[in-house]
């Protein structure tokens, strides 16, 4: 709990390994920042995409009940939150890699980018996809 406080510190799982990794914030940032400025990947934007993107989807889940895809109860979920969280983005550091090959040799390793969608305007078609397509996952093989 005391390293929770610690304002110059950064605590995440390691990307692999079950290990909890304790970084220096300002480090973390680096290879943050060294990662969104990838423009291969990423890029720039002014403001939030998801008030258009939360019409788009509900005219979409509109149009899926008004075709009779979908009933009035999954509609209403699949709605989302009438006021979404924004996504997240953070890094697992992957402290599995040899050290000599980090972003920072010995000091900084690269990180993973995780985009967090939990409670944003697309999370409960995820959950309601996930209901539907997991259960197959689960039971596919290629040899089938």
């Amino acid at each position: 709990k005391q390293l929770q406080n610690q304002p110059n510190i950064i605590i995440k799982p390691a990307d692999k390994g079950s290990k909890i990794v304790i970084m220096d914030k300002q480090q973390y940032a680096y290879e943050a920042y060294r990662q969104l400025d990838n423009q291969n990947h990423y890029r720039r934007i002014t403001a939030s995409l998801q008030p258009q993107i939360q019409l788009e989807i509900r005219s979409i889940v509109q149009q899926l009940y008004t075709d009779k895809f979908i009933n009035a109860k999954q509609r209403d979920y699949l709605y989302g939150p009438n006021d979404p969280r924004m996504r997240l983005f953070y890094l697992l550091p992957k402290i599995h890699k040899e050290s000599d090959t980090w972003t920072i040799p010995h000091e900084v390793p690269p990180g993973r980018p995780i985009v967090s969608d939990c409670n944003s305007c697309t999370y409960h078609i995820s959950q309601y996809i996930d209901h539907f397509l997991g259960p197959l996952s689960v039971n596919w093989s290629p040899l089938n």
